[in-house]
């Protein structure tokens, strides 16, 4: 626990004394109503310092269950969905939990706009997207009769409330690619989607914020002793390991999860790597769209 320090508390709950439930009215014995799963409130738990206790848990999610979950996110991508689909539930984060929790670290802290397409890169760095976006931007600001700088404020707020949405499209895309690609397996679709949310986890946690912070550490160490290593964050050199990354993920996970051979899990997993890259930039043309449509 938080404020505790990791000290185990000696449990002094009676679990012997019956008692009657809140809720249903059940006479039963333990923590939990064994009905309706309504929960004993000890006065311990009343006090001050478990409020604070909860409230360093709930930011720091040091009760084990993120960091049990990340460990095998980094070590052994594939097994967190297998574990949790074979019934291994308890001593990790739910998957939908962790996805969202990785969601709010991204936008947090925003190293790179993959998913969060700023304005600036919608009109100059998609290309022939580019050229038609700013040309909806100046109609838009023409006919709303305000200036560039107002409307660019309105579209990044906009723009960073769709894209939480927004990405559960891409997880949900991935999820139908899945079962495509796996389907002699005859997996469920929750299993399908267990892997793609674990893999959005993976990607936001490990690709868009673990990463780019050691590299800008590395930065600021190299121009410590005189040396420039900007260069390090630069698409072309950065998408190296971030492809590596997105290869490893899914190349272990077709292996772990899916039990492909490697001979099997190597194309399926590029196939899968292939479509994921086509899918963003069509991610973020729907984003453009939508957020100027709503804003």
């Amino acid at each position: 626990m938080a404020i505790s320090f990791f000290k185990k508390k000696p449990d002094t709950f009676d679990y012997e004394e019956s008692r009657i439930c809140r809720c249903c009215n059940h006479v039963f014995k333990g923590r939990y109503c064994n009905i309706c799963g309504e929960k004993v409130i000890e006065p311990s738990e009343r006090t001050f310092l478990t409020f604070l206790d909860n409230l360093l848990n709930a930011f720091t999610f040091l009760d084990g269950k993120f960091l049990k979950s990340l460990k095998l996110l980094l070590l052994r991508p594939g097994q967190l969905s297998r574990n949790i689909a074979d019934g291994l539930r308890v001593p990790y984060m739910k998957m939908v939990s962790l996805f969202f929790v990785a969601n709010f670290f991204y936008f947090l802290f925003p190293f790179f706009d993959s998913f969060n397409s700023s304005l600036y890169s919608q009109t100059n760095l998609m290309g022939q997207h580019s050229v038609t976006a700013t040309a909806i931007v100046k109609k838009e600001v023409e006919k709303r009769q305000i200036s560039m700088e107002e409307f660019q404020e309105k579209y990044q707020a906009q723009s960073t409330n769709l894209s939480k949405l927004l990405l559960v499209t891409l997880v949900l895309v991935l999820t139908a690619t899945h079962m495509v690609v796996n389907y002699s397996k005859k997996n469920y679709f929750f299993d399908h989607l267990l892997v793609s949310l674990e893999f959005y986890s993976f990607h936001l946690l490990v690709n868009m914020l673990l990463l780019p912070a050691i590299v800008l550490l590395l930065i600021k160490f190299a121009a410590s002793i005189g040396w420039d290593w900007n260069s390090l964050l630069t698409d072309r050199i950065f998408s190296v390991p971030v492809y590596g990354l997105i290869l490893y993920f899914l190349i272990r996970a077709q292996r772990i999860f899916y039990l492909q051979k490697w001979y099997w899990a190597i194309p399926k997993a590029i196939i899968l790597f292939y479509l994921f890259t086509e899918t963003i930039p069509l991610y973020r043309i729907l984003l453009f769209y939508i957020t100027v449509w709503t804003i």
